[in-house]
């Protein structure tokens, strides 16, 4: 370590890639203190690793578990969330682990298996699993008395529902399931889902640095150094750093369109731009939805781990500071008028779809 550098922090012992090894080398009966064994295993590794990165389907599922365990972690409202279908499972009858298990606030448990689905006709979402593979998850759950739950990610709408499989079981024992029905059955708010809704506009403005030369051509286009960047709902200038923050992933991420920067002028000069945010059919209540907390958050994920229609990345941070702090608001106090939506679970859903498309 150089002076003045950080400390040098130590390597996780590589546990999990040591097992793959050990499993590799069992198959194949190689001794671990083979020399060859590391060649072996690199060279038998490299083609599986490209069909894997190859594989469009694997690739976008597997991010998907990994968006919503970071909106889960997100949203807060949870005792304990944890990956299952990891390790070795010896029952007594065959079983597929669901992806995760959850403890919630009250002490529930949930074992949750996610699902990414994107179909091409935008309101004809929908999707099926088959009676083995639904099957092969109820009967892990029942084994460890622990109930089911599907967490579906519509893709084209950047959508989480997460619902209860036996509300949509067809009589052959597998489910389909429309995106609306699922919406209306909808469990997400037990994990802290909630639609946000605000006042319109929401304003950002950058005021030019007046040291710095600034200048406005012919055709309109500013040019001059941020010296400051201040946010407002309507014409109140939001100050607390709780109201900022909010005001800011709301008006970055949510659902209301942003036009195009309008040049702010003082005399004949500029004197910096403002981005406007508003809803596209504004309701005549006072205020209007600008996003579900999960729907927002996947925006922000989508720009850590997606560029165009590739998947870069599978992992993206979390940010549990986000929607924490919506628990214990000040509706009264806070210069940025809000209300809160719960999501909650109708009694009833449609009847499951016929196969037929």
């Amino acid at each position: 370590m150089t002076k003045g550098s950080a400390p040098d922090l130590p390597q996780p012992k590589a546990f999990d890639l040591l097992a793959s090894l050990a499993a590799f080398a069992q198959r194949h009966r190689v001794a671990l203190n083979d020399p060859a064994l590391i060649d072996r295993f690199t060279a038998d590794a490299r083609p599986r690793l490209a069909a894997a990165l190859s594989d469009a389907t694997l690739i976008h599922g597997s991010r998907t578990e990994r968006l919503f365990e970071a909106t889960v972690l997100s949203l807060g409202r949870f005792r304990m969330f944890k990956t299952e279908d990891i390790g070795r499972v010896h029952g007594a009858t065959t079983a597929r682990a669901p992806d995760f298990r959850v403890v919630l606030d009250d002490g529930e448990q949930w074992l949750i298996e996610v699902k990414n689905v994107r179909c091409r006709k935008p309101f004809k979402q929908r999707t099926s699993m088959s009676a083995a593979y639904l099957g092969s998850l109820q009967a892990y759950a029942d084994m460890v008395g622990t109930p089911l739950k599907l967490a579906i990610f519509w893709s084209l709408w950047n959508i989480w529902t997460v619902i209860s499989p036996d509300r949509f079981r067809r009589a052959d024992g597998g489910l389909r399931v429309s995106m609306q029905d699922a919406v209306m059955a909808n469990d997400f708010g037990r994990l802290g889902e909630v639609i946000i809704m605000t006042r319109s506009p929401l304003r950002l403005v950058l005021d030019a640095d007046q040291a710095m030369p600034k200048s406005l051509s012919a055709q309109g286009l500013a040019q001059f150094i941020i010296g400051a960047a201040r946010m407002f709902s309507g014409d109140t200038e939001l100050t607390d750093p709780r109201d900022l923050r909010l005001a800011q992933i709301l008006f970055m991420f949510g659902d209301w369109s942003i036009e195009e920067p309008v040049a702010r002028m003082d005399g004949g000069a500029i004197s910096g731009v403002e981005f406007l945010a508003h809803p596209e059919e504004p309701s005549d209540q006072g205020f209007d939805g600008i996003g579900w907390a999960s729907r927002i958050f996947s925006r922000y994920f989508a720009e850590q781990t997606v560029d165009g229609d590739q998947v870069i990345q599978l992992h993206g941070e979390a940010a549990p500071e986000w929607f924490a702090p919506l628990a214990n608001w000040d509706f009264k106090g806070s210069r940025l008028p809000l209300w809160l939506g719960h999501v909650v679970a109708g009694d009833g859903a449609g009847e499951p779809e016929p196969d037929a498309d």
